[in-house]
């Protein structure tokens, strides 16, 4: 079965993070212009979007970058990695998209550090 991918980015926030057991400078708080995307994955319905990326920028906002934006990241997370904010992220959005659709997490830290994260579907509910 055909299969496509969507990927809306172009979502921004700002946030502080330390970690004080690190042995160098990221034990001192500091702060990130942090870059997210999101993709979707599932098989089109002919003649019919994947989903509605305006609807996934209205949750995104709502979900992600309202919460996070100008936030202490180890308030919120005990260890505040980017990998564990993406499945922070992930687990916030997943929820509220439709079950047939794989979620995704393109998060950067830096222009040159970032990943992809795509979660355990069968733990969404978890």
């Amino acid at each position: 079965m055909p299969r496509c991918r969507l990927r809306k980015s172009g979502f921004h926030f700002n946030a502080l993070h330390s970690f004080p057991g690190d042995d160098g400078l990221d034990a001192q708080p500091h702060g990130h212009d942090y870059e997210l995307a999101l993709l979707l994955e599932g098989a089109p319905q002919s003649g019919k979007m994947l989903f509605d990326a305006r609807r996934l920028t209205e949750l995104a906002q709502r979900e992600v970058i309202a919460a996070l934006d100008h936030q202490d990241l180890n308030r919120l997370l005990p260890y505040p990695s980017a990998e564990a904010l993406a499945e922070w992220i992930w687990r916030r959005l997943r929820p509220h998209l439709p079950a047939q659709l794989r979620l995704g997490i393109e998060l950067w830290e830096t222009p040159r550090l970032g990943l992809e994260y795509w979660g355990d579907e069968t733990a969404a509910d978890a």
